[in-house]
Formats: structure tokens, C-alpha cells, sequence
């Protein structure tokens, strides 16, 4: 059900984002992967070979973005399988985030995935299938800090649910995944979330991998044709919401 398929994924350099373009490929997809890290993303086109297409940008920057999307419109007349997951995540309250910041973390995690469908749905089939990546902290936002990230999150999902009554029309899937704690690289940029990732982890000692949410992300996109998954909550063991 992948084999043949053209799948546009952003993020693809580390983490979720990694792992399902590396699935994708082992099931016969040609993978378009965009991600902003030249020497990263280099490195993952030389392990999947032809099949994988490298478009380097870095999706906060309103410019390279539109760069990035035009060169997909003019490339890809067809497209089966959208992916946003690329996404940064800030541990600030919303009284003291920069808004400089906040603008950053917007175009990133919502305008970002919004273009990039607005760019490429007259490209998908019937049969097509777009997948919007959210977190648990669009549900309960479980310390102040984790709002401004929050925020994004619930503006994808509102996205997701409008976008599925636009385009149930035309027989086009809409999926949401929904991850709660995830052992990904994205943490590792985030200022002063130290502390507080120690104190989740003696809370969650096993946190999902990247590998566990790219599993279910093929699960989705591999239903019958008659099924949508709509709505997918990965949580990992003890994390309770």
C-alpha cells in the first residue's frame, strides 16, 4: 500500500521525522524530506539513495520556506502522503516568551504545516493521505511553561479537523497522531528544560521512541482505503494523560 508512492515529510533529519522517511523508503516510497540541517539531512539521503529527495530549509524563515515550496510545486505533480512533523518546542511561560519567539515558534509548528498543504493539495489523489503531528499538551497543558508549545499544538489540531471536512470531499484521508512523551532530539535545544525532563523521567522511565511513533504513523497510512484513522494517542507506559 506504500510501494510506489510519493511522500513529502518535513522534520526528516532526527527523531520521528527520521524514522518514518527510513520506513517509508523500506516500503517502496519515494520520499521527499525536508529539513534545515545541510550536513544532516545530506547524511540521510546518502543512506536511502535515489528514492529519497533532500530539500534543505529552515521552515521559521518565511522566504526559505516559500523557496522550498515552490521548487515542490513545480517538482512534484503528484503527491500521495503529507507529513508535518517538524516542529521546535520552548519551555517559557506565555507572560514571558519573547513574542520575537513566539512568532518563531508559530511559523515553525502551525504556518509552516499549513503552507506546505496549501502548496501541494491540488496534488493529491483521491486516494492521498495527510498526517498532522500534535502533542498530549494540546489536551492538558500540565505546567505553565508547556503553553506556549501547547498553543501550536492546538492550533494543528483545529487545523486537522478542518482540513478533513475540506477535503472528505475528495476521498483525501486526514490523520492526527497525538504523542505524549517521546525520547527525541527536540528536547535537547530547549532552554531550561533540564531539570524538568529529570523530574518526568522518574515519573516515566520509558519514554516512546521515535521508532514507536513512526510505527504508528505507518499504521495509519497502510488502513484499507475504506478506513481512516482519524485520531491516533500514543502514550507511553505510566504516563496517564
Amino acid at each position: 500500500m506504500i510501494e510506489g508512492k510519493i511522500a513529502v515529510v518535513t522534520g526528516v533529519t532526527s527523531g520521528i521525522g527520521e524514522a518514518l522517511a527510513a520506513r517509508l523508503v523500506a516500503g517502496g516510497a519515494k520520499v521527499v524530506g525536508l529539513g534545515r540541517n545541510q550536513e544532516r539531512l545530506a547524511a540521510v539521503a546518502h543512506r536511502h539513495g535515489p528514492t529519497f529527495t533532500p530539500i534543505c530549509a529552515d521552515l521559521a524563515s518565511r522566504p526559505a520556506r516559500r523557496r522550498a515550496l515552490g521548487r515542490l510545486r513545480e517538482e512534484l505533480p503528484r503527491v500521495d502522503i503529507i507529513v508535518n512533523n517538524a516542529a521546535e518546542c520552548v519551555y517559557e511561560t506565555a507572560l514571558y516568551l519573547d513574542t520575537d519567539r513566539f512568532a518563531d515558534l508559530l511559523e515553525v509548528n502551525v504556518l509552516a504545516g499549513l503552507e506546505l498543504v496549501q502548496t501541494l493539495a491540488g496534488a493529491l489523489p483521491p486516494d492521498g493521505h495527510v498526517i498532522n503531528v500534535s502533542s498530549v499538551t494540546a489536551r492538558h497543558v500540565a505546567h505553565p511553561k508547556f503553553t506556549p508549545y501547547a498553543l501550536t499544538k492546538t492550533a494543528i489540531e483545529r487545523f486537522t479537523e478542518g482540513l478533513r471536512l475540506e477535503l472528505a470531499p475528495r476521498g483525501i484521508k486526514v490523520s492526527l497522531i497525538v504523542p505524549g512523551l517521546v525520547d527525541t532530539p527536540i528536547y535537547d535545544k530547549v532552554a531550561g528544560f533540564d531539570t524538568a525532563r529529570a523530574m518526568l523521567h522518574k515519573q516515566v522511565p520509558v519514554w516512546l521512541s521515535a521508532n514507536d511513533v513512526a510505527d504508528a504513523m505507518m499504521w495509519m497510512l497502510t488502513r484499507p482505503l475504506s478506513v481512516v484513522a482519524s485520531e491516533l494517542v500514543l502514550l507511553p507506559r505510566f504516563q496517564a494523560r
